[in-house]
């Protein structure tokens, strides 16, 4: 039986994981830098949550959202995004009144959306993002658009633009939609169908239509800076003001509308072009929401927050060669040279282990230059062999695989030969430390 994977979901297997990894370890650092932490939502929630939370004019809940009846015929939905179950354990857990504001929150998990698969798009895809909880401020809105920045340029991306709008408070909303509605209303029939559902539940997100002729149109509607109230204005230039003081490259993009319905005011995204030349279009995107922890169930209470599509970031490192495919590298290579060799081989590895080394050993009948040439494959940096004599002598050869020389090294004193090997001058010997010299294996060091 040829079981294949659900269309629209993929393997993040050996480099790539590794690749995944490094995004989302950077991700997270920098989110810590800014003092959020870590929140970790369940994958399941009930339907009526982002129903009430996303909007139902949003293409997510008409069209790409993954519902089913449990048996207590119960309507969930696997989450398609995550700024509702935060907000929702937000509520749930009472933060708003437990704990300081705002509430700094991160996150980074699964999602899931019925819709093409395509390059960097799936319909199992994971997202990173922070949302601010509690307080209605602009520096708060800076705040999470200059974090997003930072990450996209420590992961090397350097050529980012953050686009930035204003949607308006809820009066300037309300008299922008009857603009578009009788700007677009003769031009409609020859509109796409989804403009057509757009038109009656949401106009603003025609000013969101990829298709061609409908964009055409679009660049020709209405500018919603003509029906901003000066409250609104001065706040949305306020933000320019704070972003023109920073390092982050930024343009007023007036069409620039957000998919998810609870959005208002101050909405971003981030582009990027290649040094190539290639514009990649936008690799993430945010904004302040007025309405959604009070329509949840909460206090009135703002928030603002951005989330990335990591599969859409990696897609773009590697395309535009910034992160070459990780080439998978250990520290030693364990080469038994018979059979009768392989226990004491076995026992040698869980020794170098323990002392944080990352080691393979060969536990097939293997010929030493097949052994050899597996090292180099793999990135080792010493080979230990071990033979019957060896084994005799309670010794093993430790080959230094770059420059070629090798020795006999009694068993008493490998690890101080290979600590000593990999680094001299390190107050700890390990050679496995972090940015602040800590290793965090764990040695008896005498007189402790």
């Amino acid at each position: 039986m040829d079981i294949k994977n659900v269309k629209g979901t993929h393997d993040i297997i050996l480099g790539e994981a590794k690749i995944y990894e490094h995004i989302e370890t950077t991700m997270r650092a920098f989110a810590e830098v800014f003092n959020f932490s870590e929140f970790r939502t369940p994958i399941i929630e009930p339907n009526e949550l982002f129903v009430r939370g996303v909007g139902e004019s949003s293409d997510v809940v008409r069209k790409e959202m993954y519902t089913f009846f449990d048996k207590g015929n119960r309507l969930l939905a696997l989450r398609p995004e995550f700024t509702a179950s935060i907000v929702r354990s937000f509520i749930n857990n009472k933060l708003y009144a437990t704990r300081d504001l705002p509430v700094k929150t991160y996150y980074l998990g699964p999602v899931f959306r019925y819709e093409r698969p395509q390059s960097g798009r799936y319909r199992q895809f994971h997202q990173f993002g922070v949302e601010s909880l509690g307080v209605k401020n602009v520096l708060s809105d800076v705040e999470t658009a200059i974090l997003g920045y930072v990450i996209l340029s420590a992961l090397g991306l350097e050529n980012v633009t953050l686009k930035i709008n204003t949607l308006g408070d809820k009066a300037s909303r309300d008299n922008y939609r009857q603009a578009l509605k009788d700007y677009f209303a003769p031009k409609l029939e020859k509109m796409c169908d989804d403009c057509k559902v757009r038109y009656d539940v949401n106009p603003l997100r025609i000013l969101d239509c990829k298709v061609p002729e409908d964009h055409a149109l679009v660049l020709k509607a209405p500018k919603i800076e003509d029906y901003l109230s000066k409250e609104t204005k001065d706040k949305f230039y306020e933000v320019v003001d704070i972003l023109k003081e920073t390092d982050v490259p930024f343009e007023i993009d007036s069409t620039l509308v957000r998919g998810l319905d609870y959005y208002s005011e101050f909405v971003y995204e981030y582009h990027y072009t290649s040094k190539k030349g290639v514009d990649y279009g936008a690799l993430g995107a945010g904004g302040h929401y007025d309405d959604l922890i009070e329509e949840l169930g909460g206090p009135r209470l703002s928030g603002v927050g951005f989330s990335f599509g990591i599969e859409r970031i990696y897609a773009v490192l590697k395309d535009d060669g910034i992160f070459q495919d990780h080439k998978e590298a250990i520290d030693l290579y364990v080469m038994p040279l018979d059979e009768e060799a392989r226990e004491s081989a076995f026992y040698l590895a869980n020794v170098l282990r323990t002392a944080g080394y990352k080691t393979e050993i060969n536990l097939s009948d293997t010929k030493i230059g097949a052994m050899f040439k597996k090292a180099e494959k793999i990135g080792a940096k010493f080979a230990l062999i071990i033979g019957e004599n060896e084994i005799n002598n309670k010794t093993v050869i430790l080959k230094d695989l770059k420059t070629k020389e090798q020795e006999e090294v009694d068993l008493k004193v490998l690890l101080e030969k290979i600590d000593k090997n990999f680094g001299e001058n390190s107050e700890c010997s390990c050679h496995h430390q972090d940015e602040e010299g800590s290793c965090h294996c764990h040695h008896d060091d005498e007189g402790e």
